[in-house]
């Protein structure tokens, strides 16, 4: 007589529970670039391909690399990319962060980290530039640091911004070509998915392969990009950051099982083809969101160069200073 109440009540239990598993769900906010590397491994959750159901990650994009390092300054995210050497410039400047995982790695092989120059160009080595002008988006990019610390340690130059054996420009990527063309600028370097895109068709002619470069002077190929969080957040909920790094890790899998899915759903975005992006991402960089086996060494090499330098007071005694004790490794 009593099994409909009965029944009822446990089907609002059940009910209740799930709400409260619902609420209990942790949310990750993760700021990013508008880049089509940087949505290819998260398209898979952006599109419900992949999913944790104890935490959702929200991925909100900033205009620009100045506008991301102003987020990361003010901790506007909860987990944020940035440069292999600006982690301990991070940490100079009093933020508390810690590294979850490898954003990007150069392929050893691909061109991601080279110095460009027309077909024509009577300059055949990255010597022959002494004296002459760079163009470069951002002389604090990574890619362009990767350069320099090459041209410092492997050639022997002064690759410093201002005062040593190259003038560097910055100036926004679509105007390379023209500058290159008009005179104005002797030499480029391209970043990410452009390193690709732009020089596929021998319009341009690589001067210094830098991913090779850096690979033998670390003994690994170069980490050039991570994904950190803040200490405070990462220590109090530590079971959500877990969730959230496997699950970031799983989006990056994806694009490698499926990859004519996610490509041809993100390159139409950046006006790239499909077979552009993909042979980027395949062959110019790794984008694992995990620490891989040479990564911590190469750190720590790499920050020695930045202190050589002068772009780093102090090098961390070790790369577990900065990495976070629940890391996700490969």
């Amino acid at each position: 007589m009593n099994m409909p109440i009965i029944r009822s009540a446990i089907t609002g239990l059940a009910f209740a529970f799930g709400m409260d598993a619902a609420l209990a769900a942790e949310t990750i906010t993760y700021g990013s670039l508008p880049d089509p590397g940087y949505d290819a491994v998260v398209w898979a959750i952006e599109n419900g391909k992949v999913s944790d159901p104890n935490v959702t990650i929200k991925v909100e994009r900033v205009s620009s690399i100045p506008a991301l390092m102003q987020a990361a300054m003010t901790q506007q995210f909860n987990l944020m990319p940035n440069g292999v050497l600006s982690l301990p410039q991070m940490r100079e400047s009093g933020l508390p962060i810690k590294v979850l995982s490898t954003l990007l790695r150069y392929h050893p092989e691909g061109h991601s980290a080279d110095v460009w120059v027309m077909p024509n160009s009577p300059y055949k080595t990255i010597q022959d530039l002494k004296g002459k002008t760079i163009a470069v988006v951002s002389g604090e990019a990574q890619n362009v640091i990767s350069v320099r610390w090459v041209i410092s340690e492997h050639f022997g130059m002064n690759a410093d911004l201002v005062g040593g054996d190259f003038r560097w420009v910055e100036m926004p990527q679509a105007q390379f070509e023209a500058a290159l063309q008009a005179g104005r600028v002797d030499a480029v370097s391209f970043s990410n998915v452009p390193s690709y895109a732009a020089t596929k068709d021998g319009k341009y002619r690589s001067v210094l392969h830098g991913s090779k470069e850096l690979e033998k002077m670390y003994g690994g190929p170069m980490p050039s990009l991570f994904l950190f969080g803040y200490d405070g957040d990462m220590n109090k909920r530590p079971d959500a950051y877990v969730a959230a790094g496997k699950l970031l890790k799983a989006s990056a899998e994806y694009v490698l099982k499926n990859p004519d899915e996610v490509f041809a759903a993100v390159a139409p975005k950046y006006k790239i083809s499909k077979d552009d992006l993909q042979t980027w991402f395949l062959t110019y960089a790794q984008m694992p969101l995990s620490l891989g086996p040479t990564d911590k060494q190469v750190m720590m090499k790499a920050w020695q160069s930045g202190a050589k330098m002068g772009m780093l007071k102090k090098v961390p005694a070790s790369a577990d200073e900065l990495i976070w004790p629940k890391a996700i490794l490969q």
